[in-house]
């Protein structure tokens, strides 16, 4: 799926030259602005205030019976399916941060705010000393529809965690050898392996996957994971 254009870069500038033979170049036809529609939010849960919409991604996880896994989502076994949205955001860190636990405190009407389970304690507190923040909401109607909501930085997320973005870029491609090694130095320095970090319904390996949507932007993210149990 292609990811569609960064906010600001709505404009596309073509100037034509038309040489006549032995007469003056014809001037340049006047141009149209190109207005770009927003992008339609499929979530229906709020966003901060002013925050544009970048990306909006198909989300799929399946979760075999005894697996522990990282997703925020659910424990039980099946297939989780739902919308990724994408968005950034001019405000600090710290203001995203505060929104999300006044999200806690208030859940939006319909929802229900779901404590973080015992095997994403620890991960949500590398998130925060990584300036990654996230929680979790459950649809008061229906037990099997839940809401991941991610705050970060990511220029800080880059800062802090180059080195492990590199080997996790790799990871994928390397053979299973190689990739013990970068399971072992990862879980030495964060507590996790690669294989955690970057499980599509993880908060640790959402933030991983959206990092390069957010590559030509000074601005914060948020994004929103809206699953439902098949």
């Amino acid at each position: 799926m292609k990811r569609p254009p960064c906010a600001g870069f709505l404009f596309l500038a073509i100037a034509l030259l038309v040489a006549g033979c032995g007469k003056a170049a014809a001037p340049p036809p006047a141009m149209q602005p190109h207005s770009v529609a927003p992008i339609e939010n499929p979530v229906k849960f709020p966003l901060y205030h002013g925050a544009d919409i970048l990306a909006v991604k198909q989300f799929t996880q399946s979760v075999a019976a005894g697996q522990t896994g990282m997703s925020a989502l659910g424990q039980a076994a099946g297939t989780y399916a739902g919308n990724e949205v994408i968005a950034g955001s001019g405000a600090s860190f710290g203001d995203l941060d505060a929104w999300l636990h006044q999200l806690e405190q208030e859940p939006p009407a319909g929802y229900t705010v779901v404590a973080v389970p015992a095997q994403l304690q620890s991960a949500r507190a590398v998130a925060v000393k990584n300036s990654v923040d996230f929680a979790v909401f459950r649809d008061a109607a229906n037990p099997k529809h839940a809401v991941v909501v991610i705050a970060m930085d990511p220029a800080a997320v880059h800062r802090k965690m180059g080195s492990a973005l590199t080997l996790l870029s790799r990871y994928q491609s390397l053979p299973e050898g190689m990739r013990r090694s970068i399971d072992q130095q990862l879980k030495q320095r964060f507590g996790y392996s690669a294989g955690e970090f970057i499980d599509p319904g993880s908060p640790l390996g959402t933030v991983v996957s959206a990092l390069g949507t957010y590559r030509a932007n000074n601005e914060r993210g948020i994004v929103e994971i809206d699953a439902t149990k098949q």
